[in-house]
């Protein structure tokens, strides 16, 4: 069977321009929070953001948190084989570690290539999930250069419900989740445990020896929520969870022929004191104070015996939310991260920094016109002071036509490794810093939406490993500039979507395209309801990219077609089933490495509603 090129289905963007887009009824469209640090309703943020909701988690049937977030608009992944092993994600062209990385508020950013532990963490613990794209500093200090992925978790509820979910699939894959949540005026408490296994895929392709086997995964987790409520306006509160394992690789070798079996063993651990006050009925006070450990040993070639890398995040935060009768709303805040890595025999200089940051965000609206003003300034314990701002305006043309504009500017800390690492660290590297400029268009009327976002994040002093000096120096300049396209519409029975992204990630020195980035990449859903049964299609292409930042090593395009359903017995029994690569598309998402043919996951899900 013949299927079309990428270079092909582009050129029916226009028929989608027509038909496709995602409705919101502005009085039920979800309140977020990431994007201003303050509850708004999505449709009244000045930023470009995408919710993700635990309905929209279950009706997917996504397997992995990191699968999941590379089906959004604006953001691409490479993975270094199946689950377990290494993936990053690009958030409109950003490196990942230019991408702010929260739980419940807590930052995850680790030493780890990929940025951050995202893609070891289970998506049953996963409550809802916030992506915000652009420049994110003057909200949450470091790393946000490419915008801010916030994970909420499963919180307690009033009255006592239990649910559980039990899913097999192929390469030997089954997963179990079973959580208990109560609660009633004063009290809310949620417990809860999983585990994930897959016999997995060879991680990479053509490979013999112990680099042939099947690389397996394996990840249990457990969470833990307490919160006390003494009176109305505040509460206190406990959250932790952790998830622990066993992630095998192959060994990086070309071509793969290593006799060992790789491996890594890594526990995932986050743990927070809250408290929230309504002081007056217009100040709000939120202390916070929590610890985020990604812990790693890896097992191989060279390192028989193991390698340990270890990364605590410790922060503290103290946000105060006034509403201004006639002036809008301010947050005021201010918190210390600090940051230590183990082993510290491999650092030659130090193993931690620290960073203290103040913030102030003012959004206000006067009829047709809406603003945000927000200013930030860090002070690194190695680098000195940086200072951020942004502004956004938005204009309600009329009932169904608004636009949105914002300019904002954002800084990369280096990181401890590039500071301090024995071999090549540079305890003299400057952060890296961006300035972003961004225009959008949105169209909303009754069942239907459309938008287009364009933005323009120039980023300077970007660090990389300099082959004459054998050490990380400020060396270049980037370009990320594009253009972000969504449609959407509710037919009765159906749903449509799609998403339209054109990149052009660029290293202005060199004027070659940054790698493993598509230019173009398009992401349609089709859904139908049938009663008990809901039915999706998923239609994911990409345009060829490059493996590396220099234009060789070309990957070509691919076209992968999924298929979900969802069958309720009841309001709180549903089967749910995925079919990912229906075609058994083989393509790469880094050279080298595989990727799964067609594969298949159902499960069986009890939820009380």
């Amino acid at each position: 069977m013949s299927h079309p090129s990428c270079r092909q289905t582009l050129g029916l963007l226009p028929l989608f321009c027509c038909s496709v887009a995602v409705a919101q009824d502005a009085t039920l469209a979800p309140v977020v929070v990431t994007a201003s640090r303050m509850e708004s309703r999505i449709t009244e943020t000045l930023a470009d953001v995408t919710v993700i909701d635990r309905a929209q988690i279950e009706n997917n049937g996504a397997d992995t948190l990191v699968d999941l977030l590379s089906r959004q608009p604006g953001i691409q992944m490479s993975r270094s084989g199946g689950p377990g092993t290494q993936a990053s994600l690009y958030v409109r062209g950003a490196r990942p570690d230019q991408t702010k990385v929260l739980i419940d508020g807590l930052p995850i950013n680790s030493l780890d290539l990929s940025g951050s532990p995202l893609y070891l963490l289970p998506l049953e613990n996963v409550e809802r999930i916030e992506i915000v794209r652009g420049p994110a500093s003057t909200l949450y200090g470091a790393d946000a250069i490419g915008g801010v992925i916030q994970i909420f978790t499963r919180r307690g509820a009033p009255g006592l419900q239990a649910d559980a979910f039990l899913g097999f699939g192929t390469q030997s894959t089954w997963q179990a989740s079973a959580g208990v949540s109560g609660g009633n005026e004063f009290w809310r408490l949620r417990a809860e445990a999983s585990h994930d296994r897959t016999r997995g895929i060879s991680a990479q392709t053509n490979a013999i020896n112990k680099d042939a086997d099947k690389d397996a995964y394996r990840n249990t987790a457990g969470a833990l929520s307490v919160s006390f409520l003494p009176a109305k306006g505040h509460e206190l509160g406990l959250i932790y969870r952790r998830n622990e394992g066993r992630a095998h690789y192959d060994s990086g070798m070309t071509p793969a022929e290593s006799d060992f079996d790789s491996r890594m063993d890594f526990h995932s651990t986050q743990w927070q004191l809250f408290a929230k006050d309504a002081i007056t009925n217009w100040w709000d006070s939120t202390l916070r104070y929590g610890q985020t450990t990604d812990w790693q040993k890896n097992f191989g070639e060279w390192s028989p015996e193991g390698s340990l890398l270890e990364t605590k995040n410790t922060l503290l935060s103290w946000q105060n939310d006034f509403t201004l009768p006639g002036w809008g709303r301010l947050a005021l805040g201010a918190e210390r991260l600090a940051q230590e890595a183990q082993p510290i025999e491999s650092f030659t200089i130090d193993n931690e920094a620290s960073n203290r940051g103040v913030f102030a965000i003012w959004e206000n609206g006067v009829g047709a016109h809406h603003w945000q003003v927000s200013a930030r300034h860090d002070n690194h314990s190695r680098f000195g002071g940086q200072s951020t701002y942004g502004v956004a305006y938005g204009l309600q043309f009329a009932p169904t036509l608004r636009a949105r504009a914002s300019y904002g500017t954002a800084f990369k800390a280096p990181s401890l490794y590039q500071l301090f690492d024995s071999w090549s660290g540079n305890e003299n590297l400057n952060p890296e810093e961006a300035t972003n400029a961004e225009l959008a268009l949105l169209w909303e009327a009754g069942a239907q939406n459309a938008s287009i976002t364009l933005y323009r994040n120039r980023v300077r002093n970007m660090i990389d490993w300099d082959a004459d000096t054998y050490k990380y120096m400020n060396v270049s300049r980037a370009r990320l500039q594009g253009v972000t396209v969504e449609y959407g519409t509710v037919l009765g029975d159906w749903k449509l979507h799609a998403a339209y992204d054109w990149l052009d990630a660029t290293d202005s020195d060199t004027g070659m395209r940054l790698g493993r980035r598509a230019r173009n990449t398009l992401r349609t859903d089709v859904t139908r309801n049938w009663g008990a049964l809901d039915t999706g299609v998923e239609w994911v292409l990409a345009s060829s990219r490059y493996n590396n930042n220099y234009e060789t090593d070309r990957m070509g395009g691919y076209g992968l077609v999924n298929l979900t359903a969802r069958y309720a017995f009841s309001k709180t029994l549903a089967l749910e089933a995925r079919v990912n690569n229906v075609f058994d598309k083989h393509y790469e998402l880094a050279r080298g490495y595989g990727t799964p043919g067609i594969n298949a996951f159902v499960g069986i899900r009890y939820t009380p509603r």
